[in-house]
């Protein structure tokens, strides 16, 4: 194919990149014919299975090794520290609650709740008492 000087791609090499046409479809991949090479014994590709298997092998383990050392290293830290931010949450808790429980700490408060708890009550159950009339049957 002959270029002009002024162009930078030929017609051919740009048609392909924008589309593929029928004829210019990649071809299929044989999954029949893969299995088959798979199975074939050639020593060569035996030995590079066993290697490539090692080497992934080694290397789950060493990060296995790596992530075991980074984690127990940090938690001692991280559990210091939620120690810490609850010992400090229930200090916040305890500041405004100190005003109440000093309150219900007085020997009158807690029997009068107990008392006026009694006297609803049962002014509640008469007010709720209803007539009942019997009626017999003659």
């Amino acid at each position: 194919m002959s270029r002009r000087p002024d162009e930078l791609l030929d017609e051919m090499r740009l048609r392909r990149a924008l589309h593929l046409e029928a004829g210019e479809l990649p071809p299929h991949l044989d999954v029949a014919a893969i299995a088959a090479r798979a199975a074939a014994g050639d020593p060569a590709t035996l030995a590079a299975r066993v290697a490539t298997t090692a080497i992934a092998a080694l290397a789950m383990s060493a990060l296995v090794l790596f992530v075991t050392v980074a984690v127990s290293a940090q938690v001692p830290a991280l559990a210091a520290n939620g120690f810490d931010g609850a010992i400090a949450l229930l200090a916040r808790i305890a500041v405004p609650l100190e005003g109440v429980l000093v309150l219900a700490e007085e020997p009158t408060v807690p029997v009068t709740l107990l008392a006026a708890a009694l006297f609803a009550s049962a002014y509640e159950l008469t007010q709720r008492r209803e007539r009942a009339r019997v009626v017999t049957p003659s």
